[in-house]
């Protein structure tokens, strides 16, 4: 009888355990982290006329929100990865901007709109 209670015990913390695990998103995302902003650009300039006076960077944490910070504002995200396709939403000044890319090997590659437009801008990050 004894060492049912003690088995019963122990099944009921290893399910304890599991479901906290699970709460918490369980394994870390490999998005997650900080990231320093490289250069921002619009799709339609020349790779010479980068833009990198702009500071700029983005915390993304494991649950799918994060942070952007940019033109001194702090900018509250969400965020999934997909493979390597990464996508991301804000909203700045009111208007929601969708953000598309790619996270290969630290390098986080987004657009504010269609990569193909010339008014789109691209943020390249590194993660830090």
């Amino acid at each position: 009888m004894r060492s049912i209670m003690r088995l019963s015990s122990l099944l009921i913390c290893l399910v304890i355990i599991g479901t906290l695990m699970a709460a918490c998103g369980g394994a870390s995302n490999p998005a997650a982290g900080t990231y320093k902003g490289i250069y921002t650009k619009f799709v339609g300039d020349d790779d010479d006329a980068k833009v990198t006076d702009e500071v700029f960077s983005l915390e993304l944490k494991g649950d799918g929100t994060g942070i952007h910070h940019r033109d001194d504002l702090d900018i509250n995200v969400t965020w999934t990865l997909d493979g390597e396709k990464f996508t991301m939403q804000e909203t700045f000044m009111g208007i929601k901007l969708d953000y598309t890319g790619t996270l290969v090997n630290g390098k986080l590659d987004i657009f504010n709109g269609d990569p193909e437009d010339i008014w789109s801008c691209e943020y390249v990050y590194e993660k830090q």
